[in-house]
């Protein structure tokens, strides 16, 4: 977040924050017993909404305590391509994207989805930055 910060300042630019409500865990509702179908379902959607609710209010505190100029949108699907598809339809200048910092046996596990839409050949340029995880949220 610090970096969308300074560059929103450096260039009197705006930020968009995307968040992606992703719902890869309603794939497996066929798994439960019939009469828990329909309660995972609702829990998935319920457990996403809080999610996407809280990343609204943290990101837009953050940004707004600091006065940056911040919009905030929500989308439901596949990060991957909600994200692609965000980027084509906004006019954005730069797709900043955050991701942890991969070594060892987790870069070869992890999907690692900063560096797939950075090759998705979009026409604006892409900035990944990595962070630790036992690195806290700067508030």
């Amino acid at each position: 977040m610090e970096a969308s910060l300074e560059l929103s300042r450096a260039f009197s630019a705006s930020i968009t924050i995307l968040h992606v409500m992703d719902p890869y865990l309603k794939q497996f509702y066929n798994d439960i017993y019939a009469q828990g179908r329909r309660e995972y379902l609702e829990h998935v959607d319920d457990c996403l909404k809080k999610g996407a609710d809280l990343v609204r209010a943290e990101s837009l505190g953050y940004f707004k305590k600091r006065g940056a100029d911040t919009r905030f949108i929500t989308r439901y699907g596949d990060p991957h391509d909600e994200i692609i598809k965000e980027a084509q339809t906004g006019a954005y200048d730069l797709l900043i994207l955050g991701g942890k910092v991969l070594s060892g046996l987790t870069r070869f596990r992890s999907w690692n989805l900063p560096s797939k839409i950075e090759r998705a050949g979009l026409e604006i340029p892409v900035m990944i930055v990595r962070s630790r995880d036992e690195e806290p949220v700067p508030r």
